[in-house]
């Protein structure tokens, strides 16, 4: 009898224990999935996490300033963005688009090493009648502040909008007219080059540049077929097209373009951009091609605390304009190039939100609603036309959106006069 008990204790203890060790192993479990999971957010040190954590510190927008950077394994982060459009335009039966759909995929190959790629699936993909291209896919090698190395196929730095196009990040639907026919978005190159910041990392002046050897624009045959026109600009001449060799991203006239662009901040909530293009775009290497880009953006709370205004917070203002100057030799101009091709947009943002809205549907801090207002000039070589737009849209977060706009569309000089303003309503979301 005394045995049975002894036996019946031991086990009451170690039942008891073992109970006791249970528990602590999945406090414990739990601790270490906290730990894993802010690690995975706040990014290591030189992590792209990390990297986008410190860009967006700085109020700065690019590459790695993606919201997806979530870790997917031990060094690769998966996500990326939709968009699906409702047009209704006069002549034109309303129709609805599903225009884009673009993973991404990010790699930390080691400290010093980085990728990045994105893939555009435009209107279904190719079975449907769209598209399936590579938006930019490149490796960074990482070496100091003020200089990194990059190869691959490149988003172009001219003008801020060719770097930071994605549908999420814009208020308004349809891209400016400056970046569909002068610097036409998503505009990308074979190439390789450097880029990095001149400034010290903590100092609120900051300077940084990107620089690249590019494939350059393939504008014009040796046939004469030029893909550089009044009716669309340089749209159909980009690299990425392979209009003129047949071939994407082809040096068509075996000889290399630069482009660039360097940022000035003088301090948060203010940036201004300058970039430069020169390549020949001629198969026989006859014609240059130079395009430079203006680029500004100006948040308001900048300009209250400069004024002391807080009128002025809610707001945010964006220009941005280039100019290309196309050089013609008698078989260009017999060829239909035009001279010179010029555009620019301004556009003013103003953030809201009522506190009875945000409260009564449970809407997070994030939320708010924008209105919009943007004016487009641009002038190919006599076809004029410029664009006034209205745009409402609401946020329910940072990353998702739902937009409203209406255009109105001004035909000048030898542009023919056409009933064509319209409606456009969508949806955006980073995942």
């Amino acid at each position: 009898m005394r045995i049975v008990i002894t036996v019946v204790a031991v086990l009451s203890c170690t039942g008891v224990a073992w109970a006791q060790t249970q528990e602590e192993f999945d406090r414990l479990k739990k601790q270490v999935e906290e730990l894993e999971r802010r690690l995975q957010d706040s990014g290591e040190p030189g992590s792209l996490p990390d990297k986008a954590r410190k860009l967006d510190e700085q109020g700065k927008e690019g590459i790695y300033t993606k919201p997806f950077l979530k870790r997917f394994g031990r060094s690769t982060y998966l996500g990326g963005y939709m968009d699906f459009e409702y047009i209704d335009a006069q002549n034109v039966n309303p129709t609805f688009r599903p225009h884009r759909l673009i993973p991404f995929i990010y790699a930390d190959v080691s400290k010093n090493v980085k990728f990045a790629t994105e893939i555009e699936i435009e209107d279904g993909g190719a079975s449907a009648g769209g598209k399936v291209e590579v938006e930019f896919a490149f490796m960074d090698l990482v070496l100091t502040d003020a200089v990194n190395f990059r190869a691959g196929i490149l988003l172009e730095p001219l003008g801020k909008l060719n770097l930071v196009h994605d549908s999420p990040a814009q208020d308004l639907t349809d891209r400016p007219l400056v970046d569909q026919w002068i610097i036409p978005s998503t505009l990308r190159d074979a190439g390789f080059g450097f880029f990095g910041r001149l400034t010290s990392p903590d100092s609120e002046f900051q300077i940084d540049y990107e620089i690249y050897a590019v494939e350059g624009f393939q504008g014009l045959s040796n046939a004469g077929t030029t893909l550089i026109k009044t009716t669309n600009g340089l749209r159909d001449a980009r690299p990425s097209v392979g209009g003129i060799s047949g071939k994407a991203y082809d040096d068509h006239n075996e000889t290399l373009a630069g482009v660039g662009r360097v940022t000035l901040s003088p301090f948060l909530g203010l940036e201004i951009g300058t970039s430069a293009y020169v390549g020949y775009y001629d198969q026989a290497n006859d014609n240059l091609l130079r395009i430079g880009a203006l680029d500004v953006t100006l948040q308001g709370t900048a300009l209250s605390r400069f004024t002391g205004l807080r009128l002025f917070s809610p707001f945010e203002f964006l220009f941005e304009g280039a100019y290309a100057d196309i050089d013609r030799n008698s078989f260009a101009i017999a060829s239909g190039v035009p001279n010179d091709l010029r555009g620019c947009y301004f556009q003013t943002n103003y953030h809201f939100m009522f506190d009875f809205i945000r409260s009564g549907l449970g809407l997070s801090d994030e939320a708010t609603f924008t209105l919009v207002g943007r004016w487009d000039d641009t002038k190919l070589s006599g076809f004029d036309r410029n664009r006034l737009t209205f745009g409402l849209n609401f946020r329910p977060i940072e990353d998702t959106v739902i937009k409203f706009d209406y255009f109105f569309n001004f035909e000048h000089g030898d542009t023919p006069r056409a009933r064509n303003n319209a409606f456009m309503a969508s949806i955006a979301t980073y995942f």
